[in-house]
């Protein structure tokens, strides 16, 4: 199997878990729009994890999964942040558990989904939020401090040891 099909097979695999979500923990909750479907229309691999933005009837989120064949995330308690480094930035996500699909990161970008009139224009927003997710930052016009140099940008002491 490709590194392409193996994104496919886990972006098919997280559909089929938060389907199992909605079928079971969803049904009849207000805040889910009617018109919209669970959906993962793409991930795209970064350092040892799968990330892409999952569309539901009650929210979108940026997802961070293990990628195919790399260990597994280590357990941390529901709803602990860990931040996780992207090219356009770092971005603070929670940590969640399905028995489908193990732990992983989840950040919303959406929720309720109530302004959405329809799953193309949910469609758009996701593949708009992910070129923006790894959209190259502008370079700084001065120098960086010397944490910035050191550490990355936008990140801290405190997440170099973590």
């Amino acid at each position: 199997m490709t590194p392409a099909e193996r994104l496919d097979a886990l972006a098919h695999a997280v559909e089929q878990a938060y389907a199992r979500v909605q079928r079971e923990n969803m049904r009849g909750v207000p805040i889910a729009n009617p018109r919209l479907q669970v959906r993962m229309p793409e991930l795209r691999a970064w350092n040892k994890h799968a990330l892409g933005v999952l569309i539901t009837p009650w929210c979108m989120n940026l997802l961070a999964l293990p990628l195919p064949g790399e260990p597994p995330l280590a357990p941390l308690p529901a709803g602990r942040a860990c931040s996780v480094d992207l090219p356009s930035g770092s971005y603070e996500l929670l940590c969640t558990h399905l028995p489908e699909l193990g732990h992983h990161l989840a950040g919303s970008l959406f929720s309720p989904m109530q302004d959405f009139d329809s799953q193309q224009q949910a469609l758009q927003a996701a593949q708009a939020a992910m070129d923006l997710v790894f959209a190259q930052p502008a370079a700084p016009a001065v120098a960086k401090s010397r944490r910035g140099f050191l550490f990355g940008s936008g990140a801290s002491a405190r997440d170099a040891t973590s």
